[in-house]
């Protein structure tokens, strides 16, 4: 006599897992922990990184200013003698050069010195309700924003309220494009340039 077997037990009848589970979102947190952790210590290589350059160069100008008191000192004791002086203009030259590049390194006020996550900070602190951007562009100093207003005259009034940020308040804005798309939102594209090299 064979026996039969009935499997009452179905596919459909399984219970349904739940797509958000506790293991789930701990590893979620898991992985965004280390990626800030991870950021955290490249941001603080990079600084590293800044001040061994700016601790070198510091060190080479005071190398430079003695050398070119040196060369001064012997000027002076002797008679002039061309070879000298063109090296000591040399030095005079490289001394200027090393200063401007120590300042372009230390002034907090430029964009690549306080980084891009001073400007993002700054860009909050001046949010406008009416104004949406979708693009930032930063090179050097020069800044590119794109985005939308609800009106045309929000674009401008965002903009005002530049002066009041550190970073920001020295640009002037040489590219300003306005358009209206189908929705009635007004697309718009500015750009900026240092103000030295605006005048």
């Amino acid at each position: 006599m064979s026996k039969y077997s009935i499997n009452l037990f179905q596919a459909e009848l399984l219970p349904e897992q739940p797509a958000l589970t506790l293991n789930k979102v701990v590893s979620f947190w898991a992985l965004a922990l280390v990626v800030m952790v991870f950021l955290s210590f490249l941001s603080s290589y990079q600084s590293q990184q800044n001040a061994a350059a700016l601790k070198v160069l510091r060190a080479s100008e005071a190398q430079n200013k003695q050398r070119l008191t040196e060369l001064e000192q012997q000027i002076t004791a002797t008679r002039t003698d061309s070879v000298l002086v063109e090296r000591l203009a040399l030095m005079k030259s490289m001394i200027i050069n090393k200063q401007a590049l120590h300042g372009q390194l230390t002034d907090n006020s430029r964009t690549y010195v306080q980084g891009f996550s001073g400007a993002m900070t700054e860009l909050s602190s001046l949010h406008n309700d009416n104004v949406s951007l979708q693009a930032i562009t930063i090179s050097n100093d020069d800044l590119t924003f794109a985005g939308i207003a609800r009106k045309p005259e929000a674009v401008p009034a965002w903009l005002d309220a530049f002066e009041q940020s550190t970073l920001l308040s020295g640009k002037a804005f040489v590219n300003f494009k306005l358009q209206e798309n189908e929705n009635n939102l007004t697309e718009f594209v500015v750009s900026s340039i240092a103000q030295t090299k605006a005048q």
